[in-house]
């Protein structure tokens, strides 16, 4: 007869046995209640956690394997003699354990504050070997839980591993890379590549032995085998994107009967922050550029350091670009402020660096007023000798050059030259007429474009003052589109064309 499955086995036994056996009784998963994190403790010490705070609704919540089932492939397993006490989870690598049996498991106590956490206790045992006692604590508000074991040895002596494991699983993805920081504290996780979301654990007490970041299946190969072994984790950090998963060990553990050892881990889990500008808004003179810090951190304060910033602005300086967070977690990106007018500066963490934004990805946008305060500059050429008699008609001609558009007007006062009057011959002085006023003129002027300003001179002036020459004050004022004035005025010498007279016949 063909072997059975596992499961049909044990149902085959149980319908053979009847009434001689008992079904294992098991404890409902209790859930801290708390936020961001939802800390979930099975009977067997399963961890899980379910962020209420994920971009995506719909993803799943969980950040561990199998993110929407309660029970989570996480938790603390004993290596003692050839056995490896534990709990079978959801994925399929990780049978062959020898599963703890339930002890009891506790309601929640606790308010979440920080003097009064959330608090679930949990106890199982290893057989006659060992009773574990597993404490989870958490405070609302608080990107970890902190989980407590007290391992108490049973009737005889015990030597084993302590082994903590987790199948990582963040933002609705299963791939990651691995971290570690050296700390102190010592940290050992995952990321994702795609959110940035990230999680693992924090050295508390006592030091581990070893730890490895890694992927799965092979997570729980070796926690299958850390009976047969010396060591289960090799220090390493896995450096590329897999179904990533993470572990620690404290190796040489050795309990006489009915002594403890206690050991404390801080499980973190952290998403994107928002994206920080600063400032959002802020106002220059044209041509002073504007510099943003951009901040990227995730919900721990841990700096995305090394990613790309990527930007664009859009408005009166478009442009786009990208820099390289620094240590910080920070990049400045400075718009020029070349053009008088509004820029929208927007920011994105390009996770993945696909140059693309994906909604995962922390985004946000500044305000960069630029604010034209510079008057335009013009130049004024005048013709020295105007054509013809006074009797022609023809125009004083002005060309003005401004080097922005706007509106020029010009004003022209005329000072004729001093005479001799008999009064003044005979007082030896001379007399000063008084200044002619012209008609003031207004004309649109182009940047670098010379427009030309006609002034008409009166023929009574023309005919009076006729190959004289006079001096002209001319006082132009420009004024730009954003409303910024400017007067120039300039001295030239004019001289009006004689009058030719016409010869009578009798």
């Amino acid at each position: 007869m063909a072997a059975l499955p596992r499961r049909s086995c044990v149902v085959l036994v149980v319908l053979v046995l009847g009434a001689l056996l008992a079904p294992a009784a098991f404890a409902a998963p209790v859930p801290l209640g708390g936020s961001p994190l939802n800390v979930i403790v099975g009977d067997q010490g399963q961890l899980q956690a379910f962020r209420t705070d994920r971009s995506d609704p719909s993803s799943p919540p969980g950040i561990f394997y199998s993110p929407r089932q309660e029970l989570g492939d996480a938790g603390f397993f004993l290596a003692a003699n050839s056995t490896v006490w534990g709990f079978e989870g959801s994925a399929a690598a990780m049978t062959g354990l020898t599963p703890y049996s339930n002890v009891s498991q506790g309601g929640v106590t606790g308010s979440g504050t920080a003097a009064d956490p959330l608090k679930q206790v949990a106890v199982y045992s290893a057989g006659a070997a060992a009773t574990v006692t597993q404490t989870t604590t958490y405070v609302n508000g608080a990107q970890e839980f902190r989980v407590h074991w007290d391992v108490k040895a049973g009737a005889s002596a015990l030597s084993f591993k302590a082994i903590a494991a987790a199948d990582f699983f963040f933002e609705g993805d299963d791939a990651g890379t691995g971290i570690f920081t050296q700390g102190p504290p010592r940290f050992i996780g995952g990321t994702n590549v795609d959110s940035g979301s990230s999680g693992g654990f924090v050295e508390v007490a006592p030091a581990w032995s070893h730890y490895q970041a890694l992927d799965y299946p092979s997570v729980w190969t070796k926690v299958r085998n850390a009976a047969a072994v010396t060591q289960v984790w090799d220090d390493t950090v896995l450096d590329h994107p897999a179904d990533n998963a993470g572990g620690v060990e404290w190796d040489n553990q050795s309990l006489t009967g009915g002594a403890t050892a206690s050991y404390e881990l801080i499980i973190r889990s952290a998403v994107p922050s928002a994206l920080q500008l600063n400032p959002t808004n802020a106002g220059s003179r044209q041509g002073v550029p504007i510099a943003i810090t951009a901040t990227a951190t995730d919900s721990n304060g841990q700096p995305y350091a090394g990613k790309a910033l990527r930007y664009t602005i859009t408005g009166a300086n478009p442009q786009s670009g990208s820099a390289t967070l620094g240590p910080a977690g920070s990049a400045v990106v400075t718009d020029p402020g070349t053009n008088a007018g509004t820029d929208n500066v927007t920011v994105f963490v390009d996770f993945n660096g696909d140059g693309i934004r994906q909604p995962v990805e922390p985004q946000a946008t500044a305000l960069a007023t630029f604010v034209d305060s510079v008057p335009p500059t013009c130049t004024i050429k005048v013709s020295g000798t105007l054509p013809g008699g006074g009797g022609s008609g023809k125009p004083l001609v002005i060309n003005v050059n401004c080097g922005e558009g706007g509106t020029v007007t010009v004003a022209t006062t005329l000072q004729p030259p001093a005479s001799r009057g008999r009064a003044a011959v005979a007082a030896k002085t001379k007399r000063k007429p008084k200044k002619i006023k012209l008609k003031a003129r207004t004309v649109v002027v182009t940047a670098g474009k010379p427009t030309p300003v006609k002034l008409k001179i009166p023929k009574s002036v023309a005919r009076k003052y006729a190959g004289k020459t006079l001096t002209a004050t001319i006082t132009i004022t420009a004024k730009d589109a954003a409303g910024n004035v400017k007067k120039t005025t300039i001295k030239r010498k004019i001289k009006l064309a004689k009058i030719k007279h016409t010869k009578h016949r009798h």
